[in-house]
């Protein structure tokens, strides 16, 4: 999410979500921190989308619980916003925009311009402020040759560099790869006849939203008389919305279902299917365990991934690819067999926008940090003064008047965790307690204390859970016993009856000894009785 504001009124561009780079400890998602907007109310005046990837839109349900805001975006995003947001019974004013609009949120004057990404209707804005025009490019590539509609407007992005651009944000994932992104259309012949090798089943995996790859998915199908069935709530949900929309042109008698698509013979079928990054309750991956009702993998099968790696999901797609392998069907990945083509501009694209924008001020955006100093360096190459390409990290600010451009003071930005139950925000404390018991396992120890005299009544019983290496290790448990007996009658009397002192003194001993013993610190978790 990006913040620009002014006159006391902010607009927000997207508001997507992320997936953890490191798999485990029950988070599932990654949330904008919005507190400086729940802080300042009435600041944000509106949440305009480039397009409708969940990296875009996925926040936005929490975002719209929390501020009344309307929200604008293109045909496809909306449609994908609305459906989000009825799921969770989150209502809000949605307004659906077409390149070339006018709209008036406060003091921006915004103007939606069509760009060509992995998903019908992305666009770029160009923002008209008092202070000039900031034009921000949003997930792009230049495909003179699209599955669906025209190619980008270069010719407005043009005529906005003509009128004059203060600021260009631009898209940099692909800023190291040099040259230009091959065209959403040069996957199709690949996907046919990749298919056309495979005697069983075909099961492909892409993005749900990635309605273009989805088409020539569905024509490559058609022309290998396979029927198309889909396995997965994304797949299912997007294809529904896509053929009620017209992004979506089934041949012949539409798609099936996945069960009963393996009642047919094995080599007049393909799957699309859920699970690309291997989450490990998709589609895919469920399939790949045996955990999928009456769908399965068998030699003869073959499975197209049709996308690419994203960056932190490596673990659970090796896991995923190797589970494959087992089960004796064929693997055809991404960009090695040309069933994946990037939906983001490479080197030369970038360096075309920018000399097309020709701003005075540039930032990179939607990229990793190793990015920056890449994209930055292009820019200066392409015509734009060194110091005014700026480096800017989640919470910089960027301030923007008629003298100039200068980073401000930061604010507070980062990132929520969620965990599966969707119910709440994970702390930084629970977090820590998880990765303590995942590393070092917890002990707990239960000690009846006499009232008056403080004499251990009863125990200590000692539970553990990830600590003991076996059942030869259950001596080690006596020995902590009789080392936590010692040290409580170490202690004067009157401390013992004081509950809470003998708590505080059990975690002390039992950390001491578990240190020593198996250098290992694990949460001890005293329950201390009186009788």
């Amino acid at each position: 999410m990006l913040l620009v504001e002014c006159d006391g009124a902010a607009v927000a561009i997207d508001c997507g979500v992320l997936f953890p780079e490191r798999p485990g400890l029950g988070i599932d998602l990654l949330l904008p921190d919005i507190t400086y907007l729940t802080e300042r109310p009435g600041l944000l005046r509106g949440v305009i989308l480039t397009h409708g990837h969940e990296d875009h839109i996925g926040a936005l349900p929490r975002l719209l619980q929390e501020l009344d805001v309307p929200v604008f975006g293109p045909r496809l995003a909306m449609a994908l916003v609305g459906e989000k947001l009825r799921r969770q019974g989150v209502t809000a004013t949605l307004e659906t925009f077409t390149p070339g609009a006018h709209i008036q949120i406060g003091p921006f004057e915004i103007e939606p311009i069509h760009v060509t990404h992995s998903i019908a209707d992305a666009c770029a804005f160009a923002l008209k402020t008092p202070h000039g025009t900031i034009l921000h490019s949003g997930d792009f590539k230049i495909d003179e040759t699209p599955v669906h509609g025209p190619g980008a407007d270069l010719k407005r992005l043009s005529e906005w560099g003509e009128k004059g651009v203060r600021l260009l944000l631009s898209d940099s994932t692909n800023v190291d790869q040099h040259g230009h992104c091959g065209s959403e259309s040069d996957g199709g012949p690949a996907l046919e006849s990749v298919m056309r090798k495979i005697p069983g089943r075909v099961f492909v995996t892409t993005f749900a939203s990635h309605l273009h790859r989805v088409q020539q998915i569905v024509n490559a199908s058609a022309a290998c008389d396979r029927r198309v069935a889909v396995a997965g709530r994304g797949f299912e949900d997007s294809t529904r919305l896509a053929q009620d929309l017209g992004y979506l042109k089934m041949p012949g008698p539409g798609l099936i279902r996945a069960t009963e698509a393996m009642q047919l013979p094995a080599g007049k079928v393909t799957v699309l299917v859920s699970g690309s990054q291997g989450e490990p309750n998709s589609a895919l991956t469920r399939i790949s365990e045996g955990r999928f009702k009456n769908v399965t993998l068998a030699p003869g099968d073959g499975v197209i991934l049709s996308s690419r790696v994203i960056p932190g999901n490596e673990r659970g797609v090796h896991g995923l690819l190797n589970r494959i392998a087992k089960s004796g069907a064929t693997l055809h990945r991404g960009d090695r067999e040309g069933v994946h083509v990037s939906g983001h501009a490479h080197r030369d694209e970038l360096q075309t926008l920018l000399r097309l924008v020709k701003p005075e001020y540039f930032v990179r955006v939607h990229g990793e940090y190793r990015h920056l100093a890449s994209h930055r360096s292009l820019a200066a190459e392409t015509g734009v003064a060194r110091d005014k390409c700026i480096l800017l990290e989640d919470g910089d600010v960027l301030e923007l008047d008629a003298t100039g451009a200068r980073t401000g003071e930061r604010v507070v930005a980062g990132r929520v965790l969620l965990d599966a139950s969707r119910e709440g925000e994970v702390g930084l404390e629970v977090l820590r307690d998880r990765s303590h018991l995942s590393n070092d396992g917890f002990v707990v120890a239960v000690i009846a204390i006499h009232a008056q005299t403080g004499e251990i009544t009863s125990g200590p019983d000692l539970v553990t859970r990830g600590v003991l290496r076996g059942e030869d290790d259950y001596v080690l448990l006596d020995e902590a016993k009789a080392n936590l007996v010692s040290g409580l009658r170490a202690i004067a009397p009157e401390s013992r009856a004081d509950l809470l002192e003998v708590e505080s003194e059990v975690r002390r001993i039992l950390k001491k000894f578990f240190s020593r013993a198996r250098r290992r610190r694990p949460l001890i978790v005293p329950h201390v009785f009186e009788m």
